[in-house]
């Protein structure tokens, strides 16, 4: 039953989202009727890195037998949760208690693992997460050389300040021990299989589906190891520190309410009683708030309330060129951000007063130190979007000294996408957490015949969803084998950014990290890495810079400094540079609407879409978008899970809120923690390698595109 906002109480989530802005928890009321883009988010990621697994485990840390003594207060109800949690509490013995639900109005939260020893009158307060930390971060007390806590920890570390305030209030006379649980990323798994034995289930509980981890009965401490990845941290120190000094800094929050946290929980606590809206100030962080509505959308939209309130307050200008309509125009945070290094181009844009992209001058942004570069500079970049919001300006900006680099390309063109996951909890021995795991690829390719005429097939792919499978070693051996069919490669390969080329570089590591008699043919498999690959980032810095002789072009650089679409919306993501060139170039996005072009045995051949008249992939009922053409993932009582899925189905750049491939990630993580039936494992396989099997396509589109816009179209053979 959903609670009035009269009786909402501030819990763990609504106090760091008001951390975060306070205005935000006016728009988080159940019927409040705005529309919140974070929904499920927490459920997501859990599901996608294996969050819900750690979660389990945890309680093996604390209490030999969980499931057999029943630790954890299982009901969602929050009455029935606190009662359940009070009864348990009175045992006049030490208890280790899992979801402990405790209310001191106006305050309510849930502990992943409390320990209530009444004898020795200590509350332990264990707050679990699946995020990994390292000996140096734990060194460091979570600060960084300046002697202030990190940022990314700061939500971490409120979060279990914020249950050990309650936790001080709820048991007085205690010694309250805030703890955190975290993933040590240094430490070796020292068992196979340990995320098996806590499966994803999906059940019924009044109509309504609950997808949740359950712990089997009668594990025992040799299956699951020495658990030493699972870093216990006391944070007591930490705790108080953030106790007598608000951290945040945020421009959202008056200077009175935060003196101290106990003051700042009271004055949040106070806005979700009265059901008021606090406003402020807009900031960058209104850039990534999951309040805001797209144009269309039936719900209410609170960035654009707030931006509404800014301008009313005289904090931002600026006239909305749709009118009435303020969601079709693009706001002033929406600039492109990428190249910016540690700048925020939205909080330069806010402090010139810009409320709309149209209103942003140049000198704005203009660098202090322009750097002369082939093709479109990142100011540049920013002056084209810019552009494109004003009436008149231009919707389309090619450079083609940039572009002139595509005909340079040897033929024939390879086009590979990976699928990886890297899981919380290590699926194998010998693993670390969140080590990478690559289960599929899929690659395409465009080939020119002695007439000019070029013929595009999905030439091969590679998947690997079976429980238990280690994939990664022979992902490479059949990457190779895809891409060097006769032990030479032959023409160009390309990815879409770095996640292919951090990919290889870091299988060549594990490949050459084990024993001679494993892995045979390492030699070669090394070799082929080198050949199409960079070192980047901290491999640079051991070994030097290291080019291959045929590394894989980027082919979000080159749109990056080639090309600029007002239908791009701000983003290089592959998500949204794919329908902007099909709407920039109708020759391709026509070929790509008809039937009988694309699928096994037609003009463009296809390794997964058999149908007899093949598959269109712009379809008007479809809003012409080629992912949404593609099957659900999961079928049957699991269907549920497809709406939130496709939250992570594209994002790909820096603007990204998920890593790359989020949802091929989760389905895959699925198929390894489910209790799946033959059938459900090959329906997921098989949806996973069409997705796939788009994303190596969409780099084919984008390229014919290019080539359509330079005035080159490619002639595609039909025969």
């Amino acid at each position: 039953m959903l609670q009035t906002s009269s009786s909402r109480l501030l819990t763990k989530s609504l106090f760091k989202m008001a951390l975060e802005c306070p205005t935000k928890l006016f728009y988080s009321a159940p019927n409040g009727g705005y529309l919140d883009g974070n929904k499920d988010d927490d459920f997501l990621q859990a599901l996608a890195d294996g969050g819900h697994q750690i979660g389990e485990l945890a309680k093996y840390k604390y209490h030999q037998d969980p499931v057999g003594s029943g630790i954890t207060v299982e009901s969602l109800n929050r009455d029935e949760a606190v009662a359940h949690t009070q009864t348990k509490l009175a045992s006049p013995q030490r208890v280790v208690i899992a979801e402990a639900a405790l209310l001191v109005k106006p305050y309510f939260i849930r502990v992943d693992v409390l320990i209530h020893d009444p004898v020795k009158r200590v509350v332990e307060v264990i707050e679990v997460k699946s995020k990994s930390v390292d000996s140096q971060t734990v060194a460091n007390g979570f600060k960084n050389t300046k002697g202030a806590f990190d940022r990314p920890w700061l939500p971490y570390l409120y979060d279990v300040a914020f249950q050990a305030e309650v936790a001080r209030l709820r048991f007085p006379g205690y010694n309250i021990v805030p703890k955190l649980l975290l993933i040590d990323s240094e430490v070796v798994c020292d068992v196979d299989g340990l995320h098996q034995l806590f499966a994803i289930e999906t059940t019924h509980d009044n109509g309504r589906s609950r997808t949740r981890v359950s712990s089997p009965g009668g594990i025992t401490q040799q299956q699951l190891g020495r658990l030493d990845f699972l870093r216990e941290i006391d944070a007591r120190d930490v705790v108080a520190e953030l106790r007598h000094k608000l951290m945040t800094h945020s421009v959202h929050i008056p200077n009175e309410a935060g003196i101290d946290m106990p003051t700042f929980m009271s004055w949040a606590a106070t806005l979700l009683e009265q059901d008021e809206r606090y406003f402020l100030n807009v900031s960058k962080t209104c850039r990534s708030c999951q309040f805001r509505a797209p144009e269309g959308a039936p719900e209410k939209s609170g960035v654009h309330e707030c931006w509404q309130l800014a301008k009313q307050q005289g904090l931002i200008q600026g006239a909305a060129s749709g009118g009435s309509n303020e969601r079709a125009t693009p706001l002033s945070i929406d600039l492109w951000g990428g190249g910016a290094g540690a700048r925020s181009f939205a909080d330069i844009v806010l402090r010139h007063s810009r409320a709309y992209l149209s209103d942003i001058q140049a000198d704005d942004i203009r660098p202090k130190t322009p750097k002369a570069k082939v093709g479109m500079s990142a100011f540049e970049r920013r002056l084209a979007q810019v552009s494109s919001a004003h009436t008149g300006g231009k919707h389309i900006e090619l450079r083609e000294e940039r572009l002139d680099d595509m005909d340079g390309w040897q033929w024939p063109l390879h086009m590979i996408d990976f699928e990886t996951s890297a899981p919380a909890i290590p699926f194998f021995k010998g693993m670390r957490p969140y080590e990478t795991l690559a289960f599929q690829f899929s690659h395409h390719t465009m080939s020119q015949e002695a007439d000019g005429q070029v013929r595009i097939n999905h030439a091969s792919q590679w998947i690997s969803t079976a429980a238990g499978e280690f994939p990664s070693i022979e992902f490479v051996r059949q990457l190779r084998k895809a891409l060097m069919p006769g032990g030479v490669l032959r023409g160009t390969v390309f990815r879409y950014h770095n996640h292919e080329n951090t990919v290889l570089r870091s299988l060549r590591a594990l490949i050459t990290r084990q024993p001679a008699q494993a892995v045979p043919d390492a030699a070669e498999l090394t070799s082929f890495i080198d050949l199409i690959t960079k070192a980047t980032g901290d491999e640079a810095d051991d070994i030097g810079e290291f080019v291959g002789d045929k590394p894989m072009v980027d082919l979000h650089r080159l749109v990056q400094e080639g090309y600029f679409s007002k239908h791009m919306k701000g983003s290089i993501s592959l998500k949204y540079v794919l329908p902007a060139v099909l709407h920039d170039a109708p020759g391709v996005a026509s070929l790509y609407a008809k039937p009988n072009i694309y699928g096994q045995n037609l003009a463009i051949g296809s390794l997964n879409f058999d149908a007899p008249h093949g598959h269109q992939w712009l379809q008007a009922d479809k809003g012409s978008d080629p992912y949404k053409t593609l099957p659900p993932v999961f079928a049957g009582e699991r269907a549920g899970l497809n709406a939130m899925l496709q939250k992570l189905a594209g994002d790909d750049d820096e603007d990204a809120t998920i890593a790359q491939g989020g949802l091929a990630m989760t389905a895959y993580n699925f198929t390894q923690f489910a209790a799946l039936t033959d059938h459900e494992r090959s329906s997921i396989a098989n949806a996973l390698l069409r997705y796939c099997e788009l994303d190596t396509l969409a780099m084919v589109m984008l390229v014919q595109g290019l080539m359509e816009l330079r005035g080159k179209p490619l002639t595609i053979a039909m025969q």
